[in-house]
């Protein structure tokens, strides 16, 4: 492996072949690069999983440390420059892989830098599907992280389940003009720390439902419920049964309230 200078020119001279479509922006400074990689905290025996590999700029720390990394990427091009950086390094595994379709069971750390565009959708699969991450770090568009914090005014199902499931700080922010090609906004890391609420097994059916209920959100949990019940009676029955008032909105109930309903409503079989 070519020594960090030289490597981090390398990625530099790439970005004219970032692809737009795919929001890729190559990281190009080796120290927060470094500060990343050293939020995951990695010991020999761990299975890392680096999302949206891209150039390698992260790869470069993981292949340094004492962990199995595997590196993903949907894009050919950087599969193929990835597998010619590493091939000589034999913890580092690298696969063309879509992370929405990945098995992230198999890892307990999680890395990457995520696309603004499907940010909350690879969210939503690392916390629904990395019941054994031990840390999670990524990197986001700096807007994202604050509709993602407990105390958001911008609450959502994603905000709640994430807070339920793991608890989120601040790793360090990433100026644009870390990146080539520059991109318009401003980054920062993010880490989370799971805890055992991400093992239950009905967490997708409870993330499931709070997006359902969210969809109607500036209407009364009541009518937000009826569409799914599809009775007037039943649905105040429900309500009183898991003491949620009729009158409040869904961003004003709490996680441990939707978990009574979720089981309220398959104790009923009234789950569609």
């Amino acid at each position: 492996m070519m020594n960090e200078q030289n490597y981090f020119e390398l990625v530099k001279s790439y970005k004219l072949q970032a692809n737009k479509s795919l929001g890729q922006n190559f990281l190009i400074n080796p120290e927060v690069a470094s500060k990343i990689v050293s939020a995951l905290d990695l010991k020999k025996g761990d299975e890392v999983i680096e999302i949206g590999a891209g150039l390698g700029s992260i790869s470069y720390f993981l292949a340094k440390s004492p962990a199995n990394s595997t590196l993903i990427d949907v894009d050919d091009r950087m599969i193929a420059f990835l597998e010619e950086q590493y091939k000589d390094s034999s913890n580092i595994l690298v696969k063309r892989e879509n992370v929405l379709k990945s098995d992230l069971s198999q890892y307990n750390k999680i890395i990457g830098n995520l696309p603004y565009y499907i940010t909350t959708g690879i969210l939503e699969t690392i916390l629904l599907k990395g019941i054994n991450a031990e840390s999670i770090v990524l990197m986001c568009q700096k807007e994202v992280y604050s509709k993602l914090l407990k105390n958001t005014k911008d609450i959502s199902p994603l905000s709640l389940f994430l807070n339920y499931v793991s608890n989120i700080e601040l790793v360090t922010n990433v100026s644009r003009n870390n990146f080539a090609p520059i991109p318009h906004v401003d980054s920062l890391v993010f880490k989370l720390t799971p805890n055992e609420n991400i093992k239950h097994e009905d967490n997708a059916s409870l993330y499931n439902l709070m997006n359902k209920l969210f969809l109607h959100r500036r209407k009364t949990i009541y009518n937000c419920l009826r569409f799914i019940i599809n009775s007037n009676e039943l649905t105040s029955e429900v309500l009183a049964k898991v003491n949620i008032q009729e009158n409040l909105r869904p961003e004003q109930i709490k996680i441990e309230s939707y978990i009574e309903l979720l089981n309220e409503l398959k104790a009923r079989n009234l789950l569609k």
